[in-house]
């Protein structure tokens, strides 16, 4: 990232600060007295890229504004990597904060809108946050001192902050997934003494579900053989008198038809005699005894008597043939009637019913419940008399033979039926309040286990659940381990790095007296010396010495950041980096901050003055006065 132009209005010493045009190369010096606005120069820059500045945290914003002002604004032009952005930030008093990132050539349209959309993005762009900016390229006005090892900025450029975001993330779920394993486990101990307090007896379902089944089809085999003893009663009262009927009908017709048959030889012989064998001795005897009982007989009265005989011969064919007809009927009839013999049969052989549950509601009946029974035997004994009573078997096998001939009759018939019928219909109503209370039974053994199996679902559920807590937290605690393995590794890269760029620039810091450093994976540095031929710490050298080992070690920090993280030029501001050096040391560092690094290319060094006779020819020269509150270059 390059500063091209800063503009602010009413930010902290300024009421106006317009800096445009800044060079993309070389050291842009800034210089004045104490509180003449120079730190106020990279405050606004930190303030404009991050909402914050380095003295004044995010609870503090208040104090950016100009004293007496109620709103404040800054307006950042910068690239980076070729590419022209502005960046705008608004406050006010009120705490009304707001920021827009566009890109230089098309202003009205930002990529950007809102502190956190901008926060975001300007991440994506720049490739570092607050605090790996405060710890690289910003050195605020402070004393120089060793970087923290275990500062966030400094894991960050390291590599090791992720993999120790992750780790503590893995911590956290650890603690979780312990946390919700404990739960589980409670849980799942519920569930088994629930478990437990059913005591489902395998198979005690289906024992009761066939029982109810059997007594379902019981009652409708009962319901059938009633229906079917009204019905086959029905028909046999209703076809008894017509088959008695059809019986006597068959019986007269048959007489008449012997009579008929007769008349129809006696007429038909006396004609064959008289008409066709006159000649005969009994033709003559025949014709006598006529003459003898007809007086006034006639020989033409002969083929009369021939009529007379086809006649009877005719007579006797129609009472053959009405015989025949209420035979068959009769017979029809019978056919009929004989599945009453059936339905007897079927209706006979149920058998008097005794509920199952009887013996087990007396066992448990309590002694309450027996005062209560014998209370009621009286009633009972009286309710006993209405109970309807079945026919003798005598009686069935009278009836039955009886019907099997057709000859009961109506009254007999209705005599067995309507008690029998009655008895099977109280046998029926029994029956059912028996399957009522199966199927309560049932429905409440349904509900156990569906109950039970709800609850082993659950538990199923709770178990692998916490086999699956318990996997992940192995994985998580396997991951810790390979993590730490693995930020041991990359922390000794990263120190072993820091150190080979610090051997680059601190001949050019020390003018040529230090060259080697020892960093330990905590930082702690140890500067080589030629004269002791050994390490010494830092506390051996002079208090200049140290502060230049530590400018050096902070911009190849600086350099680190470049290398992992930074597309294209850098920036970077120094806030009086030389407040303990003698102008020997300051001139040697400004020239090696000159060709210190190819991407580090706009260097902002801030000083009260600046030693004579330096070579360094500086890209921009900002005079800062106490007396003025704007600055425009």
């Amino acid at each position: 990232m390059i500063i091209n132009a800063v503009k602010a209005k009413n930010v902290l010493k300024y009421a106006s600060l317009e800096l445009e045009n800044l060079p993309e190369k070389g050291i842009i010096a800034i210089s004045g007295e104490n509180e003449s606005g120079k730190s106020t120069i990279g405050e606004t820059v930190c303030f404009a890229l991050f909402g914050r500045t380095f003295s004044l945290g995010p609870d503090e914003l208040d104090k950016v504004l100009r004293w007496g002002e109620h709103h404040c604004s800054v307006t950042l032009d910068f690239s980076v990597d070729g590419t022209a952005y502005q960046l705008s930030r608004f406050l006010d008093q009120d705490d009304n904060h707001s920021a827009r990132l566009s890109k230089a050539d098309d202003i009205e349209n930002p990529i950007a809108r809102g502190v956190r959309a901008v926060s975001d993005r300007l991440f994506e762009i720049l490739g570092y946050e607050f605090d790996e900016f405060v710890e690289s390229f910003y050195l605020a006005q402070r004393e120089i001192t060793t970087p923290h090892p275990h500062s966030v900025a400094v894991k960050a450029m390291a590599g090791i902050a992720p993999l120790e975001h992750v780790a503590s993330g893995f911590e956290d779920e650890i603690a979780q997934f312990d946390e919700m394993a404990d739960e589980l486990a409670a849980e799942i101990e519920a569930l088994r003494q629930e478990l437990d307090e059913l005591d489902l007896q395998e198979g005690y379902l289906a024992q009761l579900e066939d029982s109810k089944n059997g007594m379902e089809a019981e009652i409708n085999a009962n319901k059938s053989a009633v229906k079917n003893l009204e019905t086959a009663a029905d028909i046999y009262m209703q076809n008894q008198p017509q088959v008695k009927r059809a019986r006597g009908k068959r019986g007269s017709l048959r007489f008449w038809r012997f009579i008929s048959l007769v008349l129809a030889l006696v007429t038909g012989g006396a004609w064959f005699l008289l008409a066709q064998q006159p000649e005969m001795a009994q033709s003559q005897q025949l014709l006598q005894m006529l003459q003898q009982k007809l007086p006034s007989w006639q020989d033409a009265w002969i083929p009369y008597i021939g009529f007379a005989a086809i006649g009877f011969a005719v007579l006797m064919m129609l009472f053959w043939m009405r015989s025949s007809y209420h035979t068959s009927r009769a017979k029809t009839l019978e056919e009929e009637s004989r599945v009453f013999i059936d339905a007897l049969e079927k209706a006979r052989a149920i058998t008097p019913f005794v509920p199952e549950a009887q013996d087990r509601e007396q066992a448990a009946a309590s002694p309450v419940q027996e005062e209560e029974a014998a209370g009621d035997e009286g009633e009972m004994r009286l309710s006993a008399v209405d109970e309807p009573v079945r026919p003798e078997g005598s009686v069935f096998a009278s009836l039955l033979s009886g019907v099997e001939d057709v000859v009961a009759d109506v009254a007999e018939v209705r005599a067995y039926v309507e008690p029998e019928i009655c008895w099977l219909k109280k046998q029926i109503e029994s029956k059912e309040e028996q399957l009522c209370i199966q199927a309560q039974e049932v429905d409440k053994e349904q509900e156990r286990v569906r109950q039970a199996a709800r609850l082993s679902e659950v538990l199923d559920g709770l178990e692998g659940k916490m086999m699956e807590i318990q996997g992940k937290k192995d994985k998580r605690v396997k991951a810790i381990e390979l993590i730490e393995g693995a930020s041991g590794f990359v922390s000794s890269n990263f120190n072993r790095d820091i150190r080979d760029l610090v051997a680059r620039t601190l001949p050019v810091f020390t003018h040529g007296r230090y060259e080697h450093l020892r960093i330990d994976p905590d930082l702690t540095v140890k500067v080589f010396s030629s004269d002791k031929r050994d390490f010494m710490d830092l506390d051996e050298v002079s208090s200049g010495t140290q502060r230049q080992i530590m400018l050096a070690l902070r911009l190849a920090l600086s350099e680190k950041l470049l290398s992992r993280r930074v597309q294209g030029d850098q920036f970077a501001f120094l806030d009086e980096p030389f407040a303990f050096f003698d102008e020997e040391r300051t001139r040697y560092a400004l020239k090696a901050l000159t060709s210190m690094s190819d991407k580090l290319s706009q260097i902002w060094i801030v000083a009260q003055v600046y030693p004579q006779g330096t070579d360094v020819e500086f890209a921009a020269n900002l005079k800062c006065s106490r007396d003025l509150d704007s600055l425009t270059a």
